[in-house]
């Protein structure tokens, strides 16, 4: 495992720990924000749905825009637009306000995502890049950690200071608010950020070379999409709803959980040498699966607080190493465009799924529905790993063993 990155994914590693504070503090407390707005379940679904919405509308657009202008300078557009987007939504006197902060951050989410996995593969090599993306994935989680442990003391702070609700729409306000200025300080590494020099690929901005291994690349993470989006943007309302706990237990909950994904992912680069790349994101995530029925059905919160810190170190970890073989797998003008496709297939999977699960939540009991959306979410993630045994591991094993024979004939 080597840390012998350049200064530019250094800058970018810091951009990416910034932003994973801002992101804790957000997916902490926006539902109960929107909900002291006095937005229901339906807009809750369709404010966490509209991201998702937007960056899959925009990511090929963001595709041709990185093509021509750089990733480097499609991420630092992309992450003045996240900043925009999150003062919007923190300031939002209602609906209205809400939905524009979440269609300008899915803008600025498309840029980002488009063009951040292109920029680290750039700037990387194969001995680097699973270890690059492992501490990045790492440093988002890990940031999580202090965001969510943090962030869940500020609504107390700013109600004892202004005797006022901890669950009120002032604490929770300054709750985003503080989120919006973690963002602000993420912008200052990014600004020294400089395109990479590689010559840009000849031909139309949305050619794909090896459409094959694409497909077969993004189908697993469509299914995931579509199963996570049900559920885990609402985990938060989940456990709040069933165990009751307080804000500041419910932000040390989610800390734990994401230092424990922060770990597992700096492990993986260990796992990959061990197994491959693809065996060991098939291990994590099939060990998943036991733990996503534990954290939706047991009846204690030790029972479901452990499943959550195991369930999402698992699944997570996966993420970086996935993204390391897709982008080795795939030629280098191929890479932006896999992440635009990738982009949009996930997050239209997971912007559909969390309006019904909005729907499903308005219509049914609390029990009921979450029941009903996590047996959801585990048959979608358990068609994901069969996706990625059937359609990468088992086709890359047979090229392998062709390879070899033919070696030795």
């Amino acid at each position: 495992m080597t840390w012998n990155f350049s200064r530019q994914l250094w800058l970018y590693l810091a951009a990416s720990f910034t932003f994973g504070l801002s992101q804790a503090f957000a997916a902490l407390f926006l539902n109960f924000y929107l909900r002291a707005l006095g937005l229901g379940t339906e807009w809750q679904g369709l404010v966490n749905a509209l991201p998702a919405l937007t960056l899959a509308c925009l990511s090929l657009p963001a595709v041709a825009l990185a093509r021509r202008i750089s990733n480097a300078r499609t991420i630092q557009l992309g992450s003045l637009l996240s900043v925009v987007g999150a003062l919007i939504l923190a300031l939002a006197g209602g609906p209205l306000g809400a939905l524009a902060g979440a269609l300008v951050q899915g803008a600025g989410a498309a840029l980002l995502t488009v063009a951040g996995s292109p920029f680290m593969a750039n700037n990387s090599d194969e001995k680097t890049r699973v270890t690059l993306f492992s501490v990045q994935s790492a440093l988002m989680t890990g940031a999580g950690f202090l965001g969510n442990l943090l962030g869940g003391r500020v609504p107390e702070v700013y109600a004892a200071a202004t005797a006022t609700a901890p669950d009120g729409l002032g604490a929770l306000r300054a709750a985003l608010l503080v989120s919006a200025a973690f963002q602000v300080v993420g912008l200052l590494p990014v600004l020294f950020l400089r395109p990479s020099g590689k010559p840009r690929a000849a031909g139309r901005s949305f050619a794909v070379r090896d459409k094959g291994t694409m497909a077969r690349l993004v189908a697993p993470n469509v299914l995931v999409g579509l199963g996570a989006g049900a559920t885990i943007p609402f985990l938060n309302v989940f456990i709040e709803g069933k165990f009751h706990v307080n804000y500041a237990s419910l932000g040390t909950l989610f800390a734990w959980t994401s230092l424990a994904t922060a770990a597992t992912v700096l492990v993986q680069p260990l796992l990959v040498r061990r197994l491959g790349q693809l065996p060991a994101v098939l291990v994590v995530q099939a060990a998943s699966l036991p733990f996503l029925a534990v954290l939706g059905f047991a009846p204690q919160l030790w029972m479901v607080s452990a499943a959550l810190f195991t369930r999402g170190a698992l699944m997570n970890a996966a993420g970086p190493v996935y993204s390391a073989y897709a982008m080795s797998a795939l030629p280098d003008e191929d890479r932006p465009m896999y992440s635009a496709v990738n982009v949009i297939a996930w997050d239209l999977g997971w912007a559909v799924s969390s309006l019904l699960s909005g729907v499903v939540r308005g219509v049914l009991p609390f029990d009921l529905a979450f029941r009903a959306l996590f047996g959801w979410t585990i048959l979608m993630y358990a068609g994901s790993v069969l996706a990625i045994y059937l359609g990468l591991y088992r086709r890359a094993r047979r090229v392998a063993l062709a390879a070899a024979a033919e070696a030795q004939s």
